[in-house]
């Protein structure tokens, strides 16, 4: 067997240009977060301890409201993002959330259905993690020649968008006694769009409604020393 060693260019090309993923995919979500919130403006429509009830929303739009709630020991995000999502950890949810970056890992398991719920199979991912494992064998342990051909042909030129063809495609590829082992062992989902973008709008929603808060009780001190 012939060693090749690759460089971590020459891997990223066999994928072409993919959609972001990983931490990558976070950074795009959070930007398009700030493009689809850049007008929308803060009501309250109920504030009473750990009851709250917030609005976000454009004067110019109905498009990706969204709102917060709290209760003791929950909080609410629902609106015009897809699916509603009810987070559970402490008594005050926004001393959970405030202050942070997001962390979906970590925040998906604090909802009723765990992480699984809010992610789903990524083609992208898909083929990264396929020319990753490639790109570690050749690296490491050498591949037969023409198998990164092969491979762009048989797999990576192929739809993947169904993942269990996907999986089969993957499982029925050899070239030249290489081959990947424990194919259906490989997790190819990845956190859903709408989640992470919920992740961003509550971190975003409770810093808003912390500078308010902040910005009424400067307002309160100044109006009792004017009046003293």
């Amino acid at each position: 067997m012939t060693t090749k060693q690759l460089t971590a260019t020459e891997g990223a090309a066999l994928m072409g240009t993919p959609e972001p993923v990983g931490q990558d995919r976070e950074v795009d979500i959070a930007k398009r977060f700030q493009r689809d919130t850049a007008g929308h403006q803060m009501t309250v429509l109920h504030d009473d301890g750990l009851y709250r009830h917030l609005r976000f929303t454009s004067p110019k739009s109905s498009e990706y409201w969204f709102d917060l709630v709290t209760w003791p020991g929950r909080l609410a995000m629902c609106g015009d993002v897809g699916e509603d999502y009810v987070f559970t950890r402490l008594p005050d949810m926004f001393e959970f959330f405030r202050g942070k970056s997001i962390n979906p890992h970590y925040w998906a398991e604090k909802l009723g259905g765990g992480r699984r719920s809010v992610k789903e199979y990524s083609e992208d991912l898909f083929r990264q993690l396929v020319v990753e494992r490639f790109v570690e064998d050749a690296r490491w342990n050498g591949v037969p020649p023409g198998t990164g051909k092969a491979l762009r042909t048989w797999v990576l030129n192929e739809d993947l968008s169904d993942e269990h063809e996907a999986r089969n495609v993957l499982e029925d590829f050899a070239h030249r006694g290489y081959e990947f082992s424990d194919v259906w062992e490989w997790d190819f989902h990845d956190y859903e769009q709408q989640f992470l973008w919920a992740c961003n709008a509550i971190v975003w929603g409770i810093a808003q409604y912390d500078a308010q808060k902040a910005a009424d009780s400067a307002s309160e001190t100044d109006s009792a020393k004017a009046a003293a």
